[in-house]
C-alpha cells in the first residue's frame, strides 16, 4: 500500500538521507514572457509506503502534466520505486524529487500534473501560467 504524503511544485528541491530538502514549494503560479517556455521547477513526493516488514517493495511512480481541457500530455515522468520495509517502522517514507527544469509548458494556463502508482491515481499539483501583466 503506497500514499500521498506531500506533492509540490518548487523553485528546487534535493534529498538527502530519505529527507527532502525544499527551496520555493507549493508553486501555483508561473510567469513566463514568452511561450513555449521552460517548466524551470522540480517536483517533490513523500511518499508512504506500507507492507509487510522485511520485505522488498517495488511501485512505478508516474507523472503526467496535462493543460486544462485537452488530453494530451505535455510532459510525463517515469519512476521506478524500490524499498525495503524495515521491522517495527510502519509505514516508511520515501522522498523523490523529480528534476523538471527542463521541461517544458507550451502556453500560458491552466495545468495539472496528475500522479499515479502502479497505474492508480495518487493525487495531482495543479497550477497556472501566465503573460507578465
Amino acid at each position: 500500500m503506497i500514499h500521498l504524503g506531500a506533492a509540490l511544485l518548487c523553485d528546487a528541491a534535493t534529498v538527502r538521507e530519505n529527507v527532502v530538502h525544499i527551496l520555493g514549494g507549493g508553486i501555483t503560479q508561473l510567469t513566463r514572457p514568452d511561450y513555449p517556455a521552460p517548466l524551470a521547477a522540480d517536483v517533490a513526493l513523500v511518499l508512504y509506503v506500507d507492507g509487510t516488514p522485511g520485505t522488498e517493495v517495488q511501485h512505478k511512480v508516474k507523472g503526467a502534466c496535462y493543460l486544462s481541457e485537452t488530453d494530451d500530455s505535455v510532459f510525463e515522468f517515469e519512476i521506478d520505486l524500490v524499498t525495503q520495509l524495515v521491522d517495527g517502522l510502519g509505514a516508511q517514507s520515501v522522498s523523490i524529487v523529480i528534476p523538471a527544469s527542463g521541461f517544458g509548458i507550451p502556453d500560458a494556463g491552466r495545468y495539472e500534473i496528475k500522479l499515479t502508482v502502479d497505474d492508480i491515481p495518487l493525487g495531482s499539483i495543479p497550477f497556472s501560467a501566465a503573460r507578465p501583466s
